[in-house]
């Protein structure tokens, strides 16, 4: 599937170009259109569309500005131009952008599926031949394998800092920075060509300046990334998840990551590696697909444990990325383990629940240290008999299940206070609520509504609501263009310009495409009801 965006000013040019791709027979889907540069580049960002067919002059950013910015973001993608300007000047500078065809208007069809299926072509070609050989490819290999050499001895070892910093200089690393991040990706292998998932991971690193990187395993690896800006840091994490998981779409559609807390200096990177990678361990199997960022996170709690528990560190991690559903089998995986055999002595029955009583409470707060239970231990006291419960394994099972499942929901019924994004995501959907009928709202505005980056608020909008930005927006005004069409008897050109939609033919394709009918099809149905 090769996923299409036309940007053009024109509304009959773009109108008509759409109309052409909808007829391709093949593989293609035409995914979304814009009339300038800058809306084009917000919605792209949410689609991420496989090839890019945009005008030169247009308003707000140019067709050549968009491209450089679009490719920087979308390192895949193919790019025509279709221009009215066939000057040798213009034609240069697209050659340098990296430009893969340049068609004249008015543009033919025959011409214009010619251009679309060869650069679907060359797109497989590339899928298939992984990364391409270059001259002094075998110099930039072993540059490769001793930049990971390196980054190895900064995770794993407490390096001499005046060596490595030595050693950088060498190999022609500036990594003298104020702000790092190390980020790991574990790729469920299950099914997975992980020869193939390899290449194309360092063929999309290599192929920028993203960090340094290592695959600790064949199914896991590490990141090290690093810049004076912590926004431009933090925004370049998030981009780059973005392009692995569209480029490993096909070949690994589950990727976990985990950023690990920031570092300021060179000699901590090891300490914050070794954090995330024991969260990793805890939460790569209950929250698979998940981007899990440290720094969001609440500082981790300290538990009062009277004596030695079974239930350590990384059940307690686990648990903080748990739904109701996990705890039967979380309690399992311990009772049943090496330390499991630690259950037959009552005393040690007695103590672990009572150690799980105060990460239930804990839990069910959120970890506020302001409000540790607020009457929760009150509440557990009187549903459950916890002397009798110590009587045997088969009691502190049942209620060792029982505390758990009772904190996990009890943490859930105020998850809209206490989760760290929730505040963010009500203020994002309030915004697109008040302004969704104005045609400048966007991704990129609605971010800055919030004070965040465009990529990292496109990731965790779609991870805590389950659909991206862009098609929560839609959803807003397809529904009041409902309204409209039912309620009223507004002209259709005169309801697209309401709900924020400059041209009639767009709001009538995104209607027809989300609802299953044209708004004409619908007020004739539905009027009178």
């Amino acid at each position: 599937m090769y996923q299409i965006f036309v940007v053009e000013d024109e509304l009959l040019i773009r109108q008509n170009i759409r109309q052409m791709i909808e007829k391709m027979a093949g593989p293609y889907v035409f995914c979304g259109e814009a009339s300038d540069g800058e809306m084009a580049l917000s919605i792209m960002q949410e689609l991420m569309p496989d090839i890019l067919l945009t005008d030169i002059r247009m308003p707000f950013l140019d067709g050549f500005g968009l491209i450089r910015h679009a490719k920087a973001m979308m390192p895949w993608l193919k790019v025509a131009i279709i221009s009215g300007y066939g000057d040798f000047e213009y034609a240069q500078k697209a050659i340098g952008l990296g430009v893969n065809h340049y068609l004249l208007k008015p543009v033919r069809q025959a011409d214009l599926v010619h251009v679309i299926e060869e650069m679907a072509q060359q797109i497989d070609r590339e899928k298939a031949a992984g990364s391409t050989a270059s001259a002094g490819l075998k110099d930039e290999e072993v540059l490769g394998a001793l930049r990971r050499e390196f980054l190895s001895g900064l995770l794993y070892d407490e390096p001499d800092l005046g060596r490595m910093l030595e050693k950088a200089q060498s190999l022609k690393m500036d990594i003298v920075k104020s702000h790092y991040l190390v980020v790991i990706f574990s790729f469920d292998s299950s099914g997975a060509d992980l020869h193939a998932l390899k290449r194309t991971v360092q063929k999309t690193l290599d192929g920028g300046d993203w960090g340094l990187y290592l695959f600790n395993t064949a199914d896991q690896m590490t990141l090290m990334a690093c810049d004076s800006d912590k926004e431009n840091l933090n925004e370049r994490v998030y981009q780059l998840i973005s392009i692995l998981r569209h480029e490993l779409q096909e070949i690994c559609p589950v990727v976990t990551v985990v950023i690990g807390q920031e570092a300021s200096r060179l000699g901590a990177i090891s300490k914050t590696y070794h954090a995330a990678a024991s969260l990793m361990r805890a939460v790569r199997n209950i929250c698979a697909g998940k981007v899990i960022n440290m720094n969001d996170a609440s500082p981790e709690p300290v538990w009062p444990l009277r004596i030695a528990s079974p239930f350590d560190d990384s059940f307690r991690q686990k648990l903080q990325y748990a739904v109701p559903g996990d705890v039967d089998k979380l309690v399992d995986e311990v009772m049943c383990s090496p330390e499991g055999e630690k259950f037959d002595s009552m005393l040690v029955r007695y103590h672990a629940l009572y150690s799980l009583i105060d990460i239930a409470l804990s839990i069910a707060s959120g970890n506020d240290a302001e409000k540790p239970g607020e009457g929760i231990m009150e509440r557990l006291g009187g549903r459950f008999d916890l002397i009798a419960a110590t009587g045997s394994r088969e009691g502190f099972r049942d209620a060792a299940g029982k505390i758990l499942d009772f904190a996990l929901r009890a943490r859930d019924e105020g998850a809209k206070e206490t989760d760290g994004y929730r505040h963010v995501i009500a203020r994002a959907e309030k915004y697109a609520r008040e302004n969704c009928c104005d045609p400048n709202i966007s991704l990129n505005s609605t971010a800055r509504h919030v004070g965040m980056s465009a990529a990292y608020f496109s990731t965790i909008f779609s991870q805590t609501t389950g659909q991206s930005f862009i098609a929560f927006l839609t959803g807003l005004r397809i529904e009041r263009a409902k309204e409209l069409l039912t309620g009223t008897d507004r002209k259709l050109s005169e309801i697209a310009m309401d709900i924020g939609y400059n041209e009639p033919n767009y709001f009538s394709h995104v209607f027809r495409k989300a609802v299953g009918v044209t708004p004409k099809e619908y007020r004739a149905r539905h009027s009178g009801q």
